[in-house]
């Protein structure tokens, strides 16, 4: 049957059955609203080549709501920035910032993006975004939060030492706002070093 992983969620379990990359999310019927926004939230980026895990189906049943998912087995995002080299950390941050642009265009709203503990799985320089079960249909931005996250992380001697070799961290604030007023993305960009 191969190996089974079992991991509690705040609101929610999840059963990875890993060599068949598929993650059954399994949800009270009190959050069955939070199942259902999370698949059509899926759904949603998927279609529109955002890096998600494919959404598969939703069960309704009499006791719980189960999405069935593609399971995506990489490391989570705070590892990758401490493990990756500085390109492919450069090229793991670009990606990423491109995919939440993406995701605000289509007028989807991600608040996990200031803390990113368990939201991105990255696999070599490719960053999932996992968790979307608190989405929310509105515009606005997501690229923000994770420059704040990163002007966080900054604040650690060890990485602000590796960040700053990867990205302008001292121009990251000023960046933020002028992109949360013009969205665009360029003012973002070009703060990375090549």
């Amino acid at each position: 049957m191969g190996e089974i992983i079992v991991e509690l969620g705040h609101h929610s379990i999840n059963i990875i059955f890993k060599d068949k990359k598929i993650n059954l999310k399994i949800y009270p019927l009190e959050l069955r609203h939070r199942a259902i926004r999370e698949y059509e939230v899926l759904r949603k980026l998927y279609k529109h080549g955002i890096n998600v895990p494919q959404p598969i189906k939703l069960i309704d049943s009499a006791n719980c709501v189960i999405l069935i998912r593609e399971f995506v087995d990489g490391i989570f995002f705070r590892d990758a920035i401490e493990r990756l080299g500085i390109d492919e950390l450069r090229a793991l941050l670009l990606e990423l910032i491109k995919q939440l642009n993406a995701v605000e265009n289509l007028g989807i709203y991600i608040s996990e993006f200031s803390s990113l503990s368990k939201n991105v799985i990255v696999v070599g320089t490719k960053p999932y975004l996992i968790d979307v079960e608190r989405a929310s249909f509105q515009r606005k931005s997501i690229v923000t939060q994770l420059l704040g996250f990163l002007i966080k992380l900054s604040g650690s001697p060890k990485l602000c030492k590796k960040l700053s070799k990867v990205v302008q961290v001292e121009k990251l604030k000023s960046a933020a706002r002028i992109y949360k007023k013009t969205r665009n993305l360029d003012i973002i960009l070009d703060l990375f070093r090549a």
